[in-house]
């Protein structure tokens, strides 16, 4: 019994404490959930959930997860962008001309915190997908309509709109 008491006891400090750095950060970051809440209809900026899965995706490491992050903010850019879909139907954000140590601070935060899953966002994008369903501009390869598809549930964000649905209906319901 003690030993089960000792173990659940150091499992539950591992779990996801932040480092003093990425607290610091979660202070800070209450000025970028203007645009990055996932509560917010319309979305004015993707949220942090999808924020933090693309810059893993491309940097694991965290020094470089957060001077990605860092170099973003102060000059954000089409060109170096790693979620242009965003930026393609939000707009690109302007550049933040806040302290070195302070972006360093939310880049941390943003590699440690384990956010929620952006169930609103997605549903309004899911919303706004079953709209353009009946154009039929799927990626479906419809038979006898030229490979362009019946729709398929998937509208014209094609591969992005499935995958929402598939992390909707397995995250959020």
């Amino acid at each position: 019994m003690k030993k089960l008491l000792l173990l659940t006891l150091v499992l539950t400090l591992n779990v996801m404490a932040l480092t003093p750095e990425a607290e610091k950060g979660k202070l800070a970051i209450s000025a970028c959930l203007a645009c990055h809440n996932a509560e917010l209809t319309p979305a004015k900026a993707p949220p942090f959930y999808g924020v933090q899965n693309k810059y893993k995706q491309a940097f694991s490491e965290k020094q470089m997860f957060i001077l990605a992050i860092s170099d973003w903010a102060k000059n954000p850019t089409i060109e170096n962008s790693l979620m242009k879909r965003p930026i393609k139907k939000l707009g690109l954000m302007p550049a933040m001309p806040l302290p070195d140590d302070m972006l360093a601070q939310i880049g941390a935060y943003l590699y440690e915190e384990d956010f929620e899953p952006p169930c609103t966002h997605w549903a309004n994008d899911l919303k706004k997908a079953s709209g353009s369903q009946s154009q039929g501009k799927g990626m479906g390869r419809g038979k006898g309509q030229g490979g362009k598809g019946h729709g398929k549930g998937m509208g014209q964000g094609g591969n992005h709109d499935a995958m929402i649905r598939m992390k909707y209906n397995q995250l959020c319901k």
